[in-house]
């Protein structure tokens, strides 16, 4: 007898396999309501590990995806963007929305000839709430009125900024006109003075800088396309680096949308300029923060310049936001960061907009992660 049941469960073991078909428990009047409507299904829900499964197809549908089954690498994808395709997914996920892997502790799975998964991951994964009625047994899907769930914690992601040399420049051509003088502060034990210069250029008035440091002049272009009085500049006086690369951020010259970071290389002896977006609000131990102010459809952001792994790095907080919102498949409509001081605290505000409404957080740096305030 012993031996019969065990040749029976091997017998429907690899009849399950073979059909791929996968055994859960019936939930047994358990209903499905989205918005506020029950879920028409053409197969019941069941309950696998404590998790209600649902058919992919009807509540993809209910929540405005389309859906794909792979049958070969057992993947569902779920779509609502045009240009996401069901691209090769290199992760072990096997629930894909809008490219982007989804985690979940049950994987879809053919329950009764229907591809069912966990309507939970599905539905939180997409920005609705989930919620379960146990008086009514009824799994409970509301999109209407989800709100954003900010992360407790997310990395900031830096990338090499772009330093480029300061040109010499021998002779002032005859049509710059000498407009004023800044003080750029001191390297070495010389003053640095920045004389302004404006010269038409296509009809447009555009102003140059010259300074001098060791009887060789030096020309920065472009510091605005209008007079100087709308020039600023910030004497900062930061050194950063290593001993392999001991860098001076001299000033910041520029206007409220684009600013220009004077770096002296002193391992190199060696004048640098960085373009950065907006104006300097901070230079502190974390870094030099940069704010864009904003402007037509580029939102405003702050950004963060710091010395690390031996170069100058630079940290697009708004892309770290992006990032964020894309890989939890969240439609925010508009993302700003802007740097600010309470109390004598530095942190970043963060606002997302997602269905018209806005809902903020603010955010303290802690080494290369923000942590909420």
């Amino acid at each position: 007898m012993k031996k019969k049941i065990t040749s029976l469960l091997v017998t429907t073991a690899v009849c399950a396999s073979l059909t791929g078909t996968s055994f859960a428990t019936p939930t047994g009047n358990v209903d499905v309501l989205v918005n506020g409507e029950s879920l028409h299904m053409l197969v019941p829900p069941v309950i696998q590990q404590g998790r209600a499964l649902v058919p992919v197809r009807e509540i993809s549908e209910a929540l405005g995806y389309t859906v794909s089954w792979d049958r070969d690498t057992q993947t569902v994808y779920l779509n609502n963007q045009n240009e996401v395709t069901n691209k090769y997914n290199s992760s072990n996920e096997r629930i894909i929305i809008n490219g982007n892997p989804i985690a979940s502790e049950i994987p879809p799975q053919v329950i009764n000839g229907r591809t069912m998964v966990p309507i939970r991951a599905i539905s939180e994964a997409t920005g609705a709430n989930v919620q379960w009625d146990q008086q009514n047994r009824r799994v409970i899907v509301d999109t209407s009125g989800s709100t954003i769930s900010f992360p407790e914690e997310l990395a900031v992601n830096f990338e090499t900024a772009i330093l480029e040399k300061v040109d010499q420049i021998k002779t002032i051509p005859s049509d710059w006109e000498k407009k004023g003088s800044i003080e750029l502060g001191q390297v070495d034990r010389s003053d640095i003075v920045l004389d302004l210069y404006e010269h038409d250029l296509h009809s447009i008035p555009s102003i140059n800088g010259v300074f001098t440091y060791k009887n060789q002049q030096y020309f920065l272009y472009d510091l605005n396309w209008g007079t100087i009085n709308e020039i600023e500049n910030q004497n900062l006086n930061l050194e950063i680096g290593s001993d392999n690369n001991q860098l001076q951020v001299v000033a910041s010259i520029g206007v409220e949308y684009v600013s220009q970071l004077l770096v002296f290389n002193q391992t190199n002896q060696e004048w640098l300029v960085m373009f950065v977006p907006g104006e300097v609000v901070a230079s502190e131990s974390s870094g030099i923060y940069t704010q864009f102010p904003g402007k037509g459809l580029n939102p405003a952001t702050a950004f963060l310049y710091r010395f690390q792994n031996d170069e100058l790095v630079v940290a697009d907080i708004n892309k770290s936001f992006r990032s964020f919102v894309d890989s939890h498949n969240i439609p925010v409509e508009w993302i700003t960061t802007k740097y600010q001081v309470t109390a004598g605290e530095s942190h970043i505000n963060v606002s997302l907009i997602k269905d018209g409404k806005e809902e903020n957080q603010s955010y303290i740096l802690d080494g290369n992660t923000l942590k909420l305030r």
